[in-house]
């Protein structure tokens, strides 16, 4: 089992598209995939149906309250043949605060919580990288780092490794980068490709081929609550999530 962290402090960068894809396109290959959403927003769980305001369905703030019981019981299948969800709610963060002040409790899901038929596991962190993000990197063998092509992002980013950094050097010292990749990349304009090739001249081999686009199908799968792999299969965005997933997969069979 991988278990990956998608990451960024910088909201809008395309963070839960990319996980919400990824994990489509990990479940399309054939790998048993699970998301789990991290992000009190909880915009993976409604990008998959899975809108917590809208049924009864229990979420990881249950899990959080309830002290007990098998983190399987929170797993939901999606639309999405092969890929599972444990959804997310605002009251997640609130929660996760108090439970780590009142019982000293530092993280509440550990890799083996995880139920071993799942290939990979895929974190949708929150972005503002206060506990819940720092457990997701306590117990993640990798990270994915999105990075929206803007000079402004770039900035940002800055942050995000930081995080990272001091995770590595006190909780996980096994935790590895294991690549970044441009979103939201307008190919026409000149910034778009001249923060592609920043990030390439600073990482070099670290960063992906593969940059997500703008693209509006993108916007409609969300709002279809469907990876774009299924609402718009032939569509641009969902060829380049392909490809990405592709170039992943591959990075993580070097590792092992």
């Amino acid at each position: 089992m991988h278990i990956l962290a998608i990451i960024n402090n910088k909201g809008g960068v395309g963070k839960t598209t990319s996980a919400v894809n990824l994990a489509a396109a990990f479940a399309e290959k054939g790998k048993a995939t699970l998301l789990v959403d991290l992000d009190p927003a909880a915009s993976a769980s409604m990008h998959l149906g899975l809108d917590p305001t809208r049924n009864e369905r229990q979420t990881l703030c249950d899990y959080l309250l309830s002290g007990q019981g098998k983190l399987a019981d929170f797993i939901y299948p999606t639309s999405f043949k092969g890929l599972d969800c444990i959804p997310s709610e605002p009251a997640l963060s609130e929660f996760y605060e108090e439970m780590v002040q009142e019982q000293e409790v530092d993280f509440f899901i550990q890799p083996q919580d995880f139920p071993d038929r799942y290939e990979l596991v895929l974190l949708d962190c929150p972005p503002n990288l206060g506990n819940l993000a720092y457990n997701a990197l306590a117990i993640s063998g990798f990270v994915l780092i999105p990075v929206q092509t803007q000079f402004l992002a770039l900035t940002g980013l800055e942050l995000t490794l930081k995080t990272v950094q001091k995770v590595q050097r006190h909780l996980n010292p096994d935790l590895k980068i294991l690549g970044y990749f441009g979103t939201q990349f307008d190919r026409r304009t000149r910034a778009a490709n001249e923060v592609v090739q920043l990030l390439k001249d600073r990482f070099a081999d670290q960063v992906f081929e593969t940059v997500i686009g703008v693209n509006t199908k993108l916007t409609e799968a969300y709002n279809a609550q469907k990876p774009i792999l299924n609402y718009a299969s032939s569509a641009r965005g969902a060829k380049e999530y392909r490809a990405l997933a592709d170039e992943i997969l591959k990075r993580l069979k070097k590792t092992t």
